[in-house]
């Protein structure tokens, strides 16, 4: 009898503590921090992360820079001098340089090459590079890109410079940390920090246009700056922000980092882009096309450019384009960017919708003619 109780008694137990491991396995109890045993390890998991973020702001801030524009003005020393050469025709006036902006950029090689945007360079005669330990060098322009807002400066310093590395920005995911670094408003090397808001966003301010939006701060003088990764990598260029007071309400956007990159590398080998085009117009299609064709996505053309490629590929206005590439579009920058991930000469397969049918069209993507 007393062997009976002694048996129950221990499998009482150790039913016991099975059950309580179990449930502490399903529902793992959460303590606030200062309340025992788990505060510890949210205190590391904290000091980790602060720890990531001051080692990417001082593994990457010696490859960021400070742009400064000015144009060249041209005066006379004072009023006689200038009305004798005005009315003698015998121009002497003296040059100097008038402060215009500033912005922020990146190396993106050893040998001084800075990628940063193209309205901060635009219709500038003078550029001036400030680096993090206030040293300055004079630059020169190597290449515009006004359809993405991107160009590409270079300093000759004789060393070999720090640079960024990119990632391959399609694999950003919205929520991930993102770490932006410039100059906003003159205040050199300022970091800020934030998440992915959305990808793959347009705006309709540039015709190839791929932002990455963000709540990282970004203010006036941040722009041509770098957007980064936990890891200190490249995801964006910064470029704009929107806001109703000139300050920064979160929602700042960043050209994708493999846009920039392409567009970076091909400005350093020749100083302007080759990009293929489709030459055609395109609309968005409205909600009441695509109900009445049972439509999911697709692209309308408008409008068809004789002798380019579409024209040549038998695509004609009113066709639907539905996907390229095999992949569906919903919007023209869709189309656009699958399009410029091509080059000249490349096939390009498109499934176009054409009088309540789809069809498969094969064409050859040209060569864009140069517009600036």
């Amino acid at each position: 009898m007393m062997k009976d109780i002694v048996w129950k008694t221990v499998a009482l137990i150790l039913a016991t503590v099975v059950i309580v491991l179990v449930i502490k396995m399903l529902y793992p109890i959460r303590v606030s921090v200062g309340a025992g045993g788990d505060a510890p390890r949210i205190i590391q998991s904290a000091s980790t992360l602060q720890e990531d973020f001051a080692r990417v702001a001082e593994k990457c801030s010696p490859a960021v820079v400070v742009i400064k524009t000015g144009r060249v003005a041209y005066y006379y020393e004072d009023t006689a001098t200038s009305l004798y050469n005005y009315f003698h025709g015998s121009p002497t006036p003296r040059e100097r340089t008038v402060p215009t902006g500033l912005g922020s950029g990146f190396f993106i090689d050893d040998t001084g090459h800075i990628l940063t945007n193209h309205h901060i360079v635009k219709q500038q005669d003078v550029f001036t590079v400030t680096l993090q330990d206030q040293t300055e060098y004079p630059a020169e322009l190597v290449g515009v890109d006004p359809l993405s807002d991107l160009a590409v400066l270079k300093i000759n310093t004789g060393r070999k410079m720090p640079y960024l590395e990119f990632a391959d920005s399609e694999k950003v995911k919205v929520g991930h940390w993102a770490i932006a670094i410039g100059a906003p408003f003159s205040l050199n090397h300022s970091v800020t920090v934030g998440i992915i808001s959305h990808k793959r966003r347009t705006m309709g301010l540039n015709v190839y246009e791929n932002f990455i939006q963000t709540d990282a701060s970004i203010n006036q003088g941040n722009s041509g700056g770098p957007l980064l990764d936990i890891e200190g990598r490249v995801i964006g260029v910064n470029d704009f922000i929107l806001t109703p007071s000139s300050g920064n309400i979160g929602l700042s956007f960043a050209i994708a980092g493999n846009l920039a990159r392409k567009i970076g590398e091909q400005l350093i080998g020749g100083g302007k882009i080759i990009r293929p085009w489709l030459g055609a117009s395109m609309a968005a299609l409205s909600a009441g096309y695509k109900k009445k064709f049972s439509l999911n996505g697709g692209v309308l053309i408008i409008e068809i450019l004789r002798n380019g490629p579409a024209d040549k590929g038998g695509l004609i206005p009113g066709d639907v384009i539905i996907k390229v590439d095999g992949n569906t579009v919903l919007r023209p920058n869709d189309v656009q960017m699958s399009i410029a991930n091509h080059r000249p000469g490349d096939m390009v397969k498109i499934q176009i919708f054409r009088e309540g049918k789809y069809m498969d069209v094969i064409l050859q993507v040209e060569t864009m003619p140069q517009m600036f």
